[in-house]
């Protein structure tokens, strides 16, 4: 019992790992990742990190091969169109709750730290990314709905995963963050219109930028 015990916290450790790799590019779509090597770079046995791919499959992040190994998956149009779309539904919603039945000016309050630690991020994709993400985030976490954030998450990794990939290198880290402030100054004001067309414009620029790359490589 305690060695199955032990097995699961190595597994999640190494899909923590792994994942992490994939969302900075590190493991690029395409990437082999075989079974035995991942073992010994680990230096644990084999089951954790099988345990690890198997779960990393099921979610989407990798395709799974015969030979016990796995290829990292790519992020395809049909993918993104669902990401946001999910976004569309979930992000206004939040917006209206909060500026009609929120406390506006508070969460405008928690959102300002966090534009300007973009701020000091510009230089490292990573952690730029990481912080849009927590900023949008915590819009979300303000509708107080917890069966809503497991979901959110899932959105989250994908949404970090195809910035750092694609979105980052194409759009001026600069407009990320003035359409930020936008929206901060939306919310201050509790001017819904106002957040909703941030917002709005916000998620078309960076489809707009997907959608260019992702054409241009057909």
């Amino acid at each position: 019992m305690a060695e199955e015990k032990k097995d699961q916290n190595l597994s999640t450790v190494i899909y923590e790992a792994i994942k992490e790799k994939i969302i900075k590019g590190e493991y690029t779509p395409g990437t082999l990742l075989m079974e035995r090597s991942l073992a010994d770079e680990f230096q644990v046995s084999r089951t954790p990190v099988r345990e690890a791919l198997k779960r990393l499959s099921q979610e989407g992040w990798l395709l799974w091969e015969e030979r016990r190994r796995a290829v990292v998956s790519e992020i395809g149009e049909s993918d993104v169109m669902e990401l946001f779309t999910l976004r569309e539904m979930i992000e206004p919603f939040a917006i209206k709750k909060i500026i009609s039945e929120g406390q506006p000016q508070v969460l405008a309050g928690l959102l300002v730290p966090i534009t300007n630690d973009m701020e000091k991020y510009k230089g490292s994709p990573t952690e730029f990314m990481k912080k849009d993400m927590d900023f949008h985030t915590a819009i979300i976490e303000q509708l107080h709905l917890t069966k809503l954030m497991p979901l959110w998450a899932k959105l989250n990794d994908d949404m970090m995963r195809l910035d750092v990939q694609t979105i980052y290198p194409k759009r001026n880290p600069d407009k990320i963050i003035a359409e930020h402030k936008k929206l901060i100054d939306a919310f201050w004001n509790g001017k819904l219109d106002s957040a909703l067309e941030c917002s709005a414009e916000h998620r078309l620029q960076i489809l707009k930028v997907y959608l260019a790359k992702h054409r241009d490589k057909k």
